[in-house]
């Protein structure tokens, strides 16, 4: 074959290429600003501001893309990431800024970073994200953010004291508020706060400082959405003057939830919150700690904080409770007759890191009439005799219950012998799933004990004709 004949289709390849990656761009290059400026918004903002060197089209494009990020992945660039938002926000246009997200350590830059929140509240950002850590100074955040009429979604995420200015605190707009790892300074200021969002529809406290605070009230009247964390771990730890929480520091936080629907809370129960006003709550999700604390009078305490929180969930029809919760109510066992009535639930599910005993599952059913699905994160077991179940046996068994999921069951006697006893006496059932932990199994070499075991299930008597699913 002639050399020179083959290196003339390579070029005329290469040339071919060239001349249709030019009449992409040129396609490219004539859609909209608009279209452009929507493509670039997928990017991330570094990526963005690569596309500069395109062509002069595009070279201020990325000046114009509503949604800017930028993040502190390495501590010797620091200097790199400072330089680059502040280039990106002075080269900005007069286009409002959606979106704009900022987590970097503070040092001693906080006069820089509060000249970049006053720049995107002037810009009406809608979306603003946050995360501010490593202080060298106090932390006092512009003023201007206290009263950004454009602002929907704040999330605030530090180891600081939330200082806030003395004048008003008003968002007018804000709909969404995550704050995290926060610490409150006082009772008129985060009283100010939570007063300050007329409008707010979703709220998320993950694990902030109370102990400058001795009571407040949530009541924004749109509230939909109120997610609490008040979990003891690394607060202890935080980098700030603030002391470690305990209960000569409690806060007690009062909710009314009258247009509440969803309600979740994950926590050692350090601080006292109590719903009130909170019939409209239709989801709920408790998970409470048992605390490593040998006084009595904590325990006890604790149990009436979580009895009071069930107490506001009266209405709730779907609820996710951890078995950890009903064995804090032990310490104080007067209170499992004063528990209410969830005329209203349908589904529940348990989860727990060992199999719930039958005695506390029986707990819970009988406070739920209505009980169409339940679901048993680990499994179950019984200790107790089958006639004392009988007794006083949960109306949902026979009247409403028609799913029960079972996961983690290690083929242990007594959870067959209490998988035994749900067939026995659920007779409206329709399907129950059970999944093996297959990693016992595995682990021991015995798969076919495992197969014995579901054999053995299939045989038990049932109260109904209900289908039983291996998973």
């Amino acid at each position: 074959m002639d050399v020179s004949f083959e290196l003339k289709n390579v070029k005329k390849i290469k040339f071919r290429k060239k001349q249709n990656a030019i009449k992409s761009r040129n396609g490219i290059d004539n859609l909209p600003d608009a279209i452009l400026e929507h493509i670039l918004s997928y990017l991330s903002t570094k990526d963005a501001v690569r596309t500069s060197i395109l062509s002069k089209r595009w070279q201020y494009l990325w000046t114009s893309i509503p949604k800017l990020e930028f993040y502190e992945e390495e501590p010797d660039r620091k200097t790199m990431l400072m330089n680059f938002v502040e280039r990106a926000l002075a080269l900005r246009d007069s286009s409002n800024i959606k979106d704009f997200s900022l987590s970097c350590d503070v040092e001693c830059e906080i006069h820089r970073i509060n000249s970049w929140i006053s720049a995107v509240v002037k810009h009406k950002v809608q979306v603003l994200y946050l995360g501010l850590a490593n202080f060298q100074e106090s932390l006092e955040l512009t003023p201007r953010l206290f009263t950004c009429e454009s602002l929907k979604e704040l999330t605030l995420s530090m180891f600081h004291y939330l200082k806030l200015p003395t004048a008003s605190v008003s968002f007018p707009s804000l709909k969404k508020l995550i704050l995290m790892e926060v610490i409150f300074p006082d009772d008129n200021s985060t009283q100010q706060l939570f007063s300050g969002c007329p409008i707010l529809e979703e709220l998320f406290i993950i694990d902030c400082i109370w102990n400058n605070v001795k009571a407040v009230y949530i009541a924004p009247p749109m509230l939909r959405i109120l997610h609490i964390s008040d979990a003891n771990e690394n607060k202890d730890d935080l980098n700030a003057d603030a002391d470690g929480q305990n209960e000569s520091n409690s806060c007690q936080v009062k909710i009314f939830g009258n247009s509440l629907e969803s309600f979740s809370f994950s926590g050692d129960h350090l601080n006292d919150f109590c719903l009130l006003n909170s019939s409209s709550v239709v989801d709920a999700s408790i998970e409470v700690f048992q605390r490593d604390d040998e006084d009595f009078y904590v325990d006890v305490q604790d149990a009436h904080r979580l009895y009071k929180l069930l107490d506001g969930l009266g209405n709730v029809e779907k609820l996710r409770l951890q078995v950890s919760s009903l064995e804090v109510l032990n310490y104080a066992e007067e209170l499992f007759p004063l528990l209410p009535v969830f005329n209203n639930l349908t589904s529940l599910t348990l989860g727990s890191e060992l199999p719930i005993e039958f005695s506390r599952l029986l707990t819970m059913l009988r406070n739920s009439p209505c009980l169409d699905f339940l679901e048993l994160a680990m499994g179950i077991t019984y200790h107790g005799i089958f006639d004392s179940i009988l007794d006083r046996m949960p109306s949902c068994l026979v009247t409403h219950l028609k799913t029960i999921n079972i996961f983690g069951l290690s083929g242990d006697e007594k959870e067959i012998h209490a998988i035994k006893i749900l067939l026995k006496i659920a007779s409206v059932l329709k399907r129950i799933s059970i999944s093996f932990d297959a990693f016992d199994f595995e682990c021991s070499g015995d798969i076919m004990k495992l197969k014995e075991i579901s054999a053995q299930i299939l045989s038990f008597p049932k109260g109904s004709s209900c289908s039983i699913f291996f998973c």
